[in-house]
């Protein structure tokens, strides 16, 4: 009878729909003769998998309500650690070993490395048992996890470069320390993503279930983020290690074919599906979560029992009303890469009065407000007070400063003598601050990511739900970009003109922008505006080889200035911008060595293992 009874729960859940059922315990006993009968279970039994993909894609994080979850681009250029912590994962000296895994509270240690042969063997069995099948739907599923193994193994290349390589179950095996090259690593994803391909679906069965399962086009999409990596690779990098770091220049041109051929299939071929959003920001803050520009997404909160704890980290205690937040902000340095509506990127306006501190970022790329919440700039309902100090001129021409020197002192709320409408300091900075309290030092806060839907009452009753964003079509455009543009320097140009045009249309859509010329110069411009706070920017800085050029770079900060002209009446109240060198945080400087274009890999779990060049 308990057999029985899994039995018709199985079968009526899968009647149900996907939104609940993605993490069905893949555990349950189901018999040949059951998925005969009832090809369903296959894909009961295998749905789970999703929920382990998720744990190892590290844009998304691992749910653990630790500081380990401070925001990615933290540790890039885009991004500015707002506390002066050091420990753990906020150290700044190495950032190969900071994204060498998925930040974990209950694992005793700075980070658990991306080590996935676990799922890894769980995927290849259902491959291994169902690839032969003559029921469709069975084959579908046994695509899904060609995908998920894709996946899986693109987050580790991406870290190690060449890892182990294993095709089928591993219960066999004794020992995973034989690493293949990191050239053979990638072909082995492309080959399992082609093999992927033939076999999904266009769309799933069930239309709401097709953003969250892997679809064709799915596959394709990550086929052109992955070819993409290992195409740029391949051209900037060089090969060191025996083969274990590298790839050989004359194989760029090969993959970087594969990339554009992928992105031109989701972009032109897929009737389309896919389109880019005209509300960019609410892509990611929970308000458009079936918008038809997200390919694949995780579900979170109270829709599935996860969610994404960059909210609870990187909020601002104006609107968290608590401490521990703000950890990451945006600095001025990216701030200023946001384009003029005319197209030009250029130096914000020093020493320009105006009445009000928002009228400084008028007229720029219209993601800029969607991404950055900047002084004068709103959020939930609630305008952002950010200056330095307040410089009041009485009617003598003398004047006189007021300004927070501590958080204390922000504390008292200490108003300007004569003008007590008016905080010293701005209510949310700047004034200096290593408390993680949720004022910001360097002039902005984070949106982009953050949810806007409402105000929570609780952060602990983990009210965010907005969806985490993992594929997306305007990445596929900037995939496509790039990959085109690169080809073009390898005397290859035949993608050129359809992607100029999808490079046009998304910087139309997205950002109010005019047409630029596409460089491969313009086209990582682009993507760096477009992918900011997405988590692309560290592995983009490795692939491209520049990230030792941020090595011992110093941020800057934005430090507005509020006048009040008292030889005026009534007394003029206006605002200017000073542009300063980052305050004295420990992580305010950036650092990225040579070792850390590869992550550590995990030796202690693999004995016998080669080790990466550096981290011997």
């Amino acid at each position: 009878m308990k057999r029985i009874y899994i039995l018709f729960t199985l079968i009526s859940i899968l009647l149900i729909g996907c939104s609940d059922w993605l993490d069905v315990d893949s555990k349950v006993i189901v018999t040949d003769e059951d998925i005969q009968k009832y090809p369903e279970l296959a894909e009961a039994q295998f749905l789970s998998n999703y929920a382990e993909l998720r744990k190892s894609i590290h844009s998304v994080g691992d749910g653990a309500l630790s500081y380990r979850q401070h925001h990615l681009e933290a540790f890039t250029d885009d991004g500015a650690s707002n506390i002066d912590w050091e420990a753990g994962v906020m150290r700044n000296n190495s950032p190969g070993l900071v994204y060498g895994g998925i930040f974990s509270q209950s694992s005793g240690e700075t980070f658990t490395p991306v080590w996935n042969y676990k799922t890894i063997h769980v995927v290849n069995k259902f491959i291994a048992t169902y690839r032969n099948a003559t029921d469709e739907k069975i084959l579908n599923t046994v695509g899904e996890a060609l995908f998920i193994r894709s996946f899986l193994y693109f987050e580790m290349v991406k870290r190690y470069g060449g890892v182990p390589l294993f095709s089928g179950p591993l219960d066999n095996v004794t020992a995973i320390n034989q690493r293949a090259t990191e050239e053979a690593s990638w072909k082995f994803i492309q080959n399992s993503l082609d093999s992927a391909i033939l076999l999904l679906p266009h769309a799933q069965q069930i239309i709401a279930e097709d953003k969250d399962r892997a679809n064709k086009f799915t596959a394709l999409a990550l086929k052109s983020r992955a070819m993409l990596y290992a195409g740029t690779i391949a051209k900037y990098g060089k090969v060191i290690n025996n083969g274990l770091q590298g790839i050989p220049q004359n194989k760029a041109k090969e993959f970087l074919l594969e990339a554009a051929d992928a992105a031109d299939q989701v972009i032109n071929h897929s009737n389309n599906k896919y389109q880019l959003s005209t509300a960019f920001g609410d892509l990611f803050n929970g308000k458009d979560e079936d918008n038809n520009e997200i390919i694949f997404r995780f579900r979170n909160s109270v829709k599935s029992g996860t969610q994404v704890f960059l909210d609870f980290w990187n909020q601002s205690y104006r609107i968290k009303k608590e401490g521990y937040t703000a950890f990451m902000v945006p600095s001025l340095d990216i701030v200023e890469q946001f384009e003029t509506l005319n197209g030009e990127i250029m130096p914000l306006e020093y020493g320009v009065p105006k009445n009000n501190p928002e009228d400084f970022f008028a007229n720029r790329d219209r993601r800029l407000a969607a991404t950055v919440i900047y002084p004068g700039g709103e959020f939930l309902g609630e305008r952002f007070s950010i200056y330095k100090k307040t410089i009041v001129r009485h009617a003598d021409g003398s004047q006189r400063e007021y300004f927070y020197n501590s958080q204390q002192e922000w504390s008292d709320a200490g108003k300007v003598p004569g003008h007590e409408t008016f905080m010293k300091s701005g209510f949310d900075g700047i004034f200096f601050n290593n408390s993680g309290m949720g004022t910001t030092n360097y002039g902005f806060f984070l949106k982009k990511t953050l949810y806007g839907v409402k105000r929570q009452e609780n952060y602990l009753n983990h009210e965010n739900d907005q969806d985490a964003v993992i594929l997306r079509y305007g990445e596929v455009i900037l995939n496509y970009a790039e990959a085109a543009a690169e080809l073009a320097t390898l005397g290859e140009n035949k993608y050129m003109n359809d992607a100029q045009a999808q490079f046009d249309l998304l910087r139309a859509v997205h950002g109010g922008l005019p047409s630029r010329q596409l460089t491969i110069t313009s086209a990582r411009h682009e993507r760096r505006i477009d992918l900011l706070y997405e988590g692309f920017r560290y592995w983009d800085q490795k692939r491209w080889r520049i990230g030792t050029q941020m090595h011992n770079q110093t941020l800057r900060a934005l430090h507005p200035i509020l006048h009040i002209d008292e030889t005026e009446t009534p007394a003029r109240i206006y605002y200017t911008l000073e542009a300063a060198e980052a305050p004295a945080l420990a992580t305010r400087v950036k650092w990225f060595e040579e070792r850390d274009y590869y992550c550590p890999v995990p030796t202690s779990q693999n004995p016998g293992i080669v080790q990466n060049i550096g981290w011997e």
